[in-house]
């Protein structure tokens, strides 16, 4: 259990590979945390957030089982969050200052025909500038995001 600006937060249990196998979901999760996890550190910010609400909503509405999930890393140390709630409150800028962000950086995710898909969003305390170099490392996993949405071999 970590706390991060007055919000506790909770380690989510990473899956075995067994249980990763005998269930898709686990792994989307773990897929997604790491990814998250290396925005953040990459960046060096308080949090980032990969926002895959818009994905999930289209898969479930046409019953196709979701290849990642959204996730999020809060906080030095990174401890990944696993309120799906939390995170999309977050992944606002608004609810985010609301919360205490100053700083903001997001790309979205969109699909093959534009469709969006969510966004990765990074975060931080303090006043920050996100620069180019920050926004070019925030596409690339967008890019990795989208590809692994479109081909679940590479999420293997």
């Amino acid at each position: 259990m970590g706390r991060f600006g007055g919000m506790n937060l909770k380690r989510s249990d990473y899956a075995s590979p067994r249980e990763a196998i005998a269930d898709p979901r686990p792994a989307a999760r773990i897929a997604s945390a790491r990814l998250a996890e290396l925005v953040q550190l990459t960046l060096v910010a308080d949090g980032a957030i990969i926002d895959l609400r818009r994905y999930a909503t289209r898969q479930r509405t046409i019953g196709a089982p979701e290849r990642l999930e959204t996730a999020g890393v809060l906080m030095a140390g990174g401890l990944p969050e696993s309120s799906e709630a939390l995170l999309w409150q977050l992944a606002d800028p608004i609810e985010a200052g609301a919360l205490g962000f100053q700083s903001y950086a997001c790309v979205p995710l969109q699909d093959v025909d534009g469709a969006p898909l969510g966004r990765i969003v990074a975060i931080q305390r303090g006043q920050r500038q996100f620069d180019g170099h920050d926004l070019k490392i925030l596409r690339t996993v967008a890019d990795i995001v989208t590809d692994l949405i479109r081909q679940p071999q590479l999420a293997n």
